[in-house]
């Protein structure tokens, strides 16, 4: 597990963080920089025709600052999007990466997988891709060089590592932060649905895609740049 360096999560939601909840316990704890990235404001996550956009929004923000102190996360940055949004503004959200990689400087980018199969959402997709390129091209200085002009220089992001991933490379043992995960999961107390927390409905799903038992307490990723970055 590396240590002292900085690492950014850039998710679409508030909650898709526990997929690698475990990993990103295990990193906290070995003293690095964790700043996570959510792109939307989760104005959509109820399924309450009396909650608001405006309501479940601020709810979802409460419970993320909640996951956060339990992960170890150290900051986490709302990008502002509405839910469902972010195919149709995609120009404006990769600008928004791009110049939080050049304010953070990560060592190390985390997002999702934009390949994968049967993904019905396309916040995760487009987030996924968006990270991927701009963790990729965030050195080039002619991408976006107004950022010069706010004092933000160019950056390479070493190493990304992609969850949610049909093609994994890489898999971290969570086992001994696993109930870090849990608890984690379980501040996202608006999206239990007909479960008794969302970290319950999200190990029953859990249960369903693995093979064997031992694997719920792996985190599957895939390393795009083979560096010596191991998480």
């Amino acid at each position: 597990m590396i240590e002292n360096k900085t690492v950014l999560v850039v998710v679409a939601h508030p909650d898709d963080e526990t997929a690698c909840g475990g990993t990103i316990a295990k990193l906290s704890k070995a003293n690095n920089q964790v700043i996570q990235v959510v792109a939307t404001n989760g104005d959509k996550g109820t399924h309450d025709p009396n909650v608001t956009p405006s309501e479940i929004t601020n709810t979802r923000k409460k419970e993320m600052a909640d996951t956060a102190e339990i992960l170890g996360i150290s900051r986490v940055i709302w990008l502002g999007f509405e839910d469902g949004t972010l195919e149709q503004n995609v120009t404006s959200v990769k600008e928004k990466v791009f110049k939080v990689i050049r304010e953070v400087k990560p060592d190390i980018v985390i997002s999702f997988d934009p390949w994968k199969r049967w993904d019905p959402h396309s916040d995760h997709r487009t987030i996924g891709f968006v990270s991927v390129e701009a963790a990729y091209l965030a050195d080039g200085v002619w991408y976006y060089p107004e950022h010069k002009t706010e004092g933000l220089e160019p950056h390479d992001v070493p190493e990304t590592y992609l969850f949610h991933t049909d093609e994994p490379n890489y898999a971290i043992d969570v086992k001994e932060t696993f109930h870090v995960k849990k608890e984690a999961a379980d501040a996202h107390k608006s999206q239990s649905l007909s479960f008794a927390t969302f970290g319950e409905k999200y190990l029953e799903r859990l249960k369903q895609m693995v093979e064997k038992e031992e694997d719920i307490y792996k985190e599957k990723f895939r390393k795009l740049n083979q560096s010596d970055l191991n998480l």
